[in-house]
């Protein structure tokens, strides 16, 4: 969008209303992140009720993210059509009817209404994130920043949550009330109106193979998009499998909580929040490999761990060594191609949504076919380390410890 545009609807937005959207679109991201994330929680209780494998566990990621995948690229083209407005309230839609019957007939209708509420992700995320730029704010990075702490936070809450329904109340009770959430969010933001962002859409010309080509040429494309698939990919796939993998620890009870995607989220949350400040004493390419390193060594932790104790430390050190590694992508993207990483980033978000779709589900298919969830766990493994090469190459040479900090 253009300096002009944004401009004139940043003025368009009374500031008490914007205060108002802005508690709609927390509350928002604290619930799809809680969303997003339940599936590791509940994917033991699923595995139970319906007797899956891992290969058909795994089937659950790899039918959020796919659809999801597919949300994000419509979005491009639906939202200059519908406005924000209408976008996020139904992505919205899409997460009240997934959710409403999650857990109820058999394995694969489920798998159906994950995939429902994996679109609404996909329509949400960027729709909300984009909004958040044209609200008043006197640091739009910094609000943006910490809407998606939010989301942060109810991924950290998600395994408490499912905790405590499962113990106290029952998995019904918890997406029905999810359900009901996301249907006054939805409500509510069909209700309000905003202007359409076709003035955005009109000064984005087409863009040729040979242009694409042309641009890319000139930079490490291919290992940053590689960069984008294999980080989401771990980052799903530890997040996701590491509570199944603590349930089948002998000293763990079935109906106790998994901690373990707590702990994972969690020390995510905290290394995002350092970030900023991280950066001021270390360069992005120390931080990005140092932690890569950490990711490693925490994956291979929760691989070889027979205690919950050991689990944990794993998972924490895993979800900090993830911490920086997305926001950094991103601010290498920007530093790379300038201007022009407006029309190309669909390239790399792309790249994101595939890994997150294929390399959680081969972990599934690796365990089974091993017959040991450990054994795929190799796979993040083997995709942190060989990120690291991946990371020197895509670095930009000027990304020193001066530089500014990744929204």
């Amino acid at each position: 969008m253009s300096n002009s545009a944004a401009a004139s609807s940043l003025q368009s937005v009374p500031l008490a209303g914007a205060r108002t959207e802005w508690v709609f679109l927390h509350s928002g991201f604290v619930l799809i992140g809680v969303t997003m994330t339940m599936l590791g929680p509940v994917l033991p209780y699923f595995t139970r009720h319906w007797m899956l494998n891992d290969s058909q566990a795994g089937l659950f990621f790899s039918s959020s993210y796919s659809a999801s995948f597919l949300g994000t690229l419509l979005t491009s083209s639906l939202l200059p059509r519908f406005g924000f407005s209408r976008l996020i309230s139904a992505g919205y839609l899409l997460y009240a009817l997934g959710v409403a019957l999650l857990g109820t007939g058999p394995w694969y209708f489920s798998l159906a209404l994950v995939a429902i509420y994996g679109l609404g992700y996909g329509f949400a995320n960027p729709s909300v994130n984009l909004r958040a730029t044209q609200l008043p704010s006197s640091n739009v990075a910094a609000a943006v920043s910490l809407l998606n702490f939010s989301w942060g936070i109810g991924a950290a809450l998600s395994p408490f949550l499912i905790a405590f329904f499962l113990g106290h109340l029952s998995f019904r009770t918890l997406t029905t009330a999810l359900s009901v959430g996301f249907a006054a969010l939805c409500f509510v933001h069909l209700m309000r109106k905003d202007p359409l962002p076709q003035a955005a859409a009109a000064e984005q010309p087409k863009r040729t193979f040979a242009a694409w080509r042309a641009r890319l040429h000139s930079a490490p494309w291919i290992s940053l998009a590689l960069l984008f698939f294999l980080y989401v990919g771990i980052e799903i796939s530890v997040g996701g499998w590491v509570a199944l993998d603590e349930k089948r620890i002998a000293t763990v009870a079935t109906s106790g909580l998994a901690a373990a995607p707590a702990f994972f989220y969690a020390f995510l949350l905290l290394g995002r929040f350092l970030v900023p400040w991280e950066l001021k004493v270390v360069s992005q390419r120390f931080l990005c490999v140092s932690c890569l390193a950490l990711t490693a060594v925490g994956v291979t932790v929760v691989a070889l761990a027979q205690a919950p104790v050991v689990l944990y430390l794993g998972a924490l050190m895993a979800g900090f060594g993830c911490a920086p590694q997305y926001p950094i992508y991103v601010t290498w993207l920007a530093a790379r191609f300038k201007n022009d990483s407006t029309w190309l980033s669909g390239l790399f978000f792309g790249a994101a949504g595939l890994g997150s779709a294929l390399i959680p589900w081969l972990v599934g298919v690796v365990a089974s076919q091993a017959h040991a969830l450990r054994f795929g766990f190799l796979l993040p493994l083997i995709s942190a380390i060989a990120m690291i090469p991946f990371a020197l190459r895509a670095c930009p040479n000027h990304a020193a410890p001066a530089s500014a900090s990744p929204a």
